[in-house]
């Protein structure tokens, strides 16, 4: 379909839905799952976590940030899927400023932990970064920050043009 023949048909679909209340549609990128307004994409490229958190900004997110149970359930089924089993994988949450002052590098609320039992426990003074832990049961640990881990990046769903 030509590009002319594109613009009409999107300017007939916004004409006969001019009366009816809009319903945002969104899509992600091709290689990214999308749940509600977000995208997800599981990086298996080991790195530390600033290094991963630099990927993600260049792929146009950060490391995810989780903020309920079932945005953690999908997180998880993507890193089973994308690496065969639950690997240690960052995501974005750390206490680098100050310690058990957890924050998301995205600056979204921590409204949302699922830390493993006895975490997080900033073994030897030097865990600030937080991961999803193969050994604790898909469960959260904290862990040192120049670990290399893959690593799941978040983003805003985009607009799309006419649907």
């Amino acid at each position: 379909m030509d590009h002319c023949h594109l613009f009409v048909l999107c300017a007939i679909i916004a004409l006969t839905q001019a009366g009816e209340p809009r319903k945002q549609e969104t899509e992600c990128p091709k290689g990214w799952t999308q749940l509600d307004m977000y995208c997800y994409v599981f990086q298996h490229d080991a790195r530390s976590f600033s290094d991963a958190e630099s990927v993600c900004n260049v792929l146009g997110g950060n490391l995810v940030s989780i903020n309920s149970a079932k945005e953690n359930a999908l997180v998880v089924e993507l890193i089973r899927e994308a690496a065969g089993s639950v690997v240690d994988t960052w995501i974005g949450l750390h206490d680098a400023i100050e310690e058990n002052d957890f924050v998301w590098t995205d600056g979204e609320t921590v409204n949302f932990k699922s830390f493993g039992v006895g975490q997080p426990d900033n073994n030897s003074d030097n865990e600030n970064c937080v991961e999803i832990a193969a050994d604790a049961n898909e469960l959260w640990n904290d862990d040192t920050c120049t670990e290399a881990n893959p690593f799941v990046c978040i983003k805003a769903a985009e607009k799309t043009d006419c649907h």
